[in-house]
């Protein structure tokens, strides 16, 4: 299983396009950093002029987090990728997959349970994404010199965060099983995206249903980061290590 995460973790490095996300991501996140606190720092000015109060930083390293959150979103196309490239060179009738897969033959001759592979791709895709964002770690350091987010609400969020990151992947992984990979890339987006933003809106019934909303990561976000903070972020990861504990032994049982 280490081997597996090696090799696919030498997959990611070595792939230009793999590195281009983490480059494109980390600028984006940098620039919103300074684009944001510049606008909300003027104002400030202005509401402190006028006797208000404004709260710079939280209102930017809030908006940070969130989009941190959305950015993630990218593990779901790794999660597809990661049991295509092995299908690819095993349905060699299937369109041109084998030109476009990072098989190793060898992985398919070594005595190797199915819960081995699957735990060693989704930890590979997994300490990839991470790396990613160690890499942003340095613009949260700014936050205790503009008054952001204090190290509770910080790890609150990396929790929620977390949870999604492994949550997103084996979605990815497990709708490989079952299509071709551009079509099981827009089934994993469409429900991640579903799940995530629909309890933002008031439709019937999906604002009314309360385990719905538990699920969106993006409403335990805002339970953390909230003025009245709830536990609604609490029930929100329990839920996602119960679904991840369901989900990966049927995933280890659809692979063929």
């Amino acid at each position: 299983m280490f081997a597996i995460i090696l090799k696919d973790i030498r997959i990611y490095t070595n792939t230009r396009k793999y590195r281009l996300i983490q480059y494109v991501i980390l600028i984006a996140l940098a620039l919103l950093l300074f684009s944001v606190l510049v606008d909300f720092y003027a104002q400030g000015i202005d509401k402190q002029q006028e006797g208000i109060a404004s709260d710079v930083g939280k209102r930017t390293y809030s908006i940070m987090i969130i989009c941190l959150l959305i950015m993630q979103f990218i593990v779901i196309n790794h999660g597809v990728a990661a049991f295509t490239m092995e299908r690819a060179s095993l349905h060699h009738k299937e369109r041109n997959w084998v030109k476009k897969s990072s098989y190793d033959p060898l992985l398919g001759l070594t005595p190797l349970h199915n819960w081995r592979i699957v735990v060693g791709k989704m930890a590979a895709v997994v300490f990839w994404t991470l790396w990613g964002i160690w890499l942003i770690i340095p613009l949260f350091v700014l936050s205790y010199y503009v008054g952001g987010l204090d190290m509770i609400q910080l790890v609150k969020c990396g929790t929620v965060i977390l949870g999604n990151i492994i949550f997103f992947t084996i979605i990815g992984m497990s709708i490989a099983q079952w299509f071709p990979p551009t079509p099981a890339k827009g089934i994993s987006y469409g429900l991640v995206l579903t799940l995530t933003f629909l309890p933002q809106f008031p439709i019937s019934p999906f604002n009314n249903i309360t385990w719905f909303n538990v699920l969106s990561p993006l409403s335990a976000m805002f339970s953390i980061l909230g003025s009245a903070e709830t536990y609604l972020w609490v029930w929100h990861v329990c839920l996602i290590c119960i679904l991840c504990f369901i989900s990966i032994p049927i995933l280890v049982r659809q692979m063929r």
